[in-house]
């Protein structure tokens, strides 16, 4: 039986992971400029209708959806 626990671990371990990016241009050909937390830059498909800057998921190189404006900081475990 597949609970949203398990859900969210697969998400984790998943070949294809779900990055956070803040949006920096929104492109004509319906693509976003993005930037990650440590600086890569890169382009996905997908636009939001926020003002820049916005932070959003991606995944495959398509945007999925707004995400929240918060400090982000990375553990190692």
């Amino acid at each position: 039986m597949r609970t949203d626990m398990w859900g969210q671990f697969d998400e984790l371990v998943s070949s294809s992971p779900r990055l956070i990016a803040t949006v920096t241009a929104h492109n004509d050909d319906g693509t976003s400029s993005l930037t990650t937390y440590d600086g890569v830059q890169m382009r996905a498909f997908g636009q939001l209708d926020s003002p820049i800057p916005y932070n959003v998921w991606v995944r495959n190189g398509r945007v999925l959806e707004a995400a929240p404006n918060l400090p982000l900081v990375e553990t190692t475990v």
